[in-house]
């Protein structure tokens, strides 16, 4: 079985990589690497500036140092329209503890027209002997907080229910009525939309799986279902230690689960391989904590065999890093990465 194979990383990661490679373009790395995924340009409108271009509504603050969002956070400026890399958020429009329901409501959302979705036609176009990748991120937690406070939100999630369910409700429909219109533009082509939110820690769920269902089950059913009338395949990402709540993602109708974080607890691949093995592809587990940064190119070889033999036994596998490729990562060992992995496909 040939495994499928994805590469992300981080803006210096990828400028690191190409000079050590001697290749210039995107495409020429991916060519290098044994890629089989390209990822469409511009699916992020808070996180980083990829989607600006394409923003037509009233152009937000900007500075040399700072930016404002769409959705009115403030941001360090850093990512730029990085594909992968993000901003550090500074604080949101809702920060103000005496905020209503009805202060959300009265939000000036984003909205479809404010978006040309129309230029990734050209790209996606020239990228169709890949399996593209898009579709915009859809942080429905990860705005939401942001926009909020994480403290706030997290306070709230039990002190004040209904002010967070009136969040993630609309910042979900916001993302419902962007999605489509992307969606509609870009009908046939690209395969997968990846869009994603960060549920867990090293250690655990961030709430309890009881409380994940009441906020973002329905929420995320609704925008898979939307992908799905499309004919898109769902990868869906969250860090940490999640694996109590794959069931419910599976249910939710995600297809593809993202990025496998292998040091998280019950995140090891023997244990998602024995539940939940051929219910859900696994995309990721090349760990980017511990073994890339830190081992030898000998034993990045040695661990990529076991998580490609472990996960790709499932019969559902996408071979890609835990987390995107960080600078702490020697090129070596991302060389080293990929070689194998073209080894075991047989491309040597």
């Amino acid at each position: 079985m040939t495994i499928p194979v994805d590469y992300l990383a981080h803006r210096q990661t990828d400028q690191r990589l190409r000079a050590h490679l001697e290749v210039g373009s995107e495409r020429e790395l991916l060519d290098r690497l044994g890629c089989d995924f390209f990822y469409l340009p511009g699916r992020d409108i808070s996180q980083n500036e990829g989607a600006l271009p394409l923003y037509k509504g009233t152009l937000p603050e900007m500075s040399e140092t700072e930016r404002v969002c769409p959705l009115g956070v403030r941001w360090h400026r850093g990512a730029y329209d990085s594909k992968f890399s993000v901003d550090e958020a500074i604080e949101g429009p809702f920060q103000d503890p005496l905020i209503t329901t009805r202060d959300i409501l009265a939000f000036s959302w984003p909205k479809a027209a404010d978006f040309d979705f129309s230029p990734l036609l050209k790209v996606a176009g020239e990228n169709a002997d890949r399996t593209r990748i898009g579709g915009l991120w859809t942080g429905i937690m990860g705005d939401s907080y942001r926009m909020l406070g994480f403290e706030n939100f997290l306070l709230n999630l039990a002190m004040n229910p209904e002010l967070i369910h009136t969040l993630i409700d609309r910042m979900t429909d916001m993302y419902l009525e962007l999605n489509d219109a992307y969606f509609s533009h870009l009908k046939g082509k690209f395969e997968i939309w990846f869009f994603g939110n960060d549920f867990g820690s090293q250690e655990g769920l961030l709430m309890s799986a009881e409380m994940w269902a009441d906020f973002f089950f329905e929420n995320i059913r609704k925008l898979c279902d939307l992908a799905h009338s499309y004919g898109l395949t769902v990868m869906m990402h969250s860090c940490g230690a999640i694996s109590e709540l794959i069931p419910q993602l599976i249910d939710a109708g995600v297809d593809i689960l993202d990025p496998i974080q292998v040091t998280a607890n019950g995140m090891d691949p023997e244990s998602l391989a024995d539940q939940y093995g051929g219910k859900i592809t696994f995309h990721g587990g090349i760990d980017t904590q511990r073994v890339l940064p830190e081992a030898s190119p000998e034993e990045v070889v040695q661990h990529v065999r076991d998580v490609v033999g472990t996960l790709g036994s499932t019969g559902r596998y996408i071979f890609a890093p835990s987390q995107i490729l960080g600078p702490d990562i020697p090129v070596d060992n991302i060389e080293a990465m990929y070689r194998v992995v073209r080894e075991l496909n047989g491309d040597y």
